[in-house]
């Protein structure tokens, strides 16, 4: 049994799209009644309803059962951590949310004159660069491309690349990494 559902969030998705109860119902293959109850929040209703409910809404069952305060998750400053290179010229604040290990996402500087050796990730890997301030020379394979401030890259993660800072000024910039979820 699913305890909390939020009958409010169906009621209110329902409204929006201009759905009376008996359409939704008849979506979502289930008795009309059946669906009165569960907006009023009078029932406990089983997996297997909230199912056909979000299927026939096209939402995720998340959507319908998850409180508002669980939906946004706070990555306080305390919970972030740095990385810096072994000379010290790369310098990364992990700004993603800690324990997710399909998503990382950092703000890094990069010093006049420096290299920074990223390390490949797992096969399906995706990683994301834009630069913030300054300019980067992403090197991968032989290949090499300048970012300038408001560029973006996307290349597969899987692969050695390099953050190449060529000028004379400090370099920052974003980089996201979206590891291939394992099945």
């Amino acid at each position: 049994m699913v305890n909390n559902l939020a009958g409010t969030r169906i009621r209110a998705i329902r409204a929006s799209r201009k759905l009376t109860q008996q359409n939704l119902a008849d979506l979502a293959n289930i008795p009309r009644a059946t669906l009165a109850t569960v907006e009023k929040d009078d029932a406990n209703p089983s997996l297997a309803v909230v199912y056909k409910i979000a299927k026939a809404l096209g939402v995720s069952i998340d959507e319908l059962v998850v409180t508002d305060h669980e939906r946004i998750q706070l990555v306080d400053s305390e919970q972030m951590r740095w990385t810096e290179s072994q000379d010290g010229l790369y310098r990364a604040l992990t700004i993603s949310p800690p324990n997710d290990h399909r998503f990382s996402q950092q703000i890094f500087t990069l010093q006049p004159g420096a290299r920074y050796e990223g390390r490949p990730h797992p096969p399906g890997s995706e990683e994301y660069l834009h630069i913030l301030k300054g300019e980067v020379v992403l090197e991968i394979s032989g290949e090499a491309k300048v970012l300038e401030e408001g560029d973006s890259a996307r290349f597969k993660g899987n692969v050695r690349h390099n953050y190449v800072n060529a000028s004379s000024s400090l370099a920052q910039g974003i980089v996201s990494i979206l590891e291939k979820c394992k099945k």
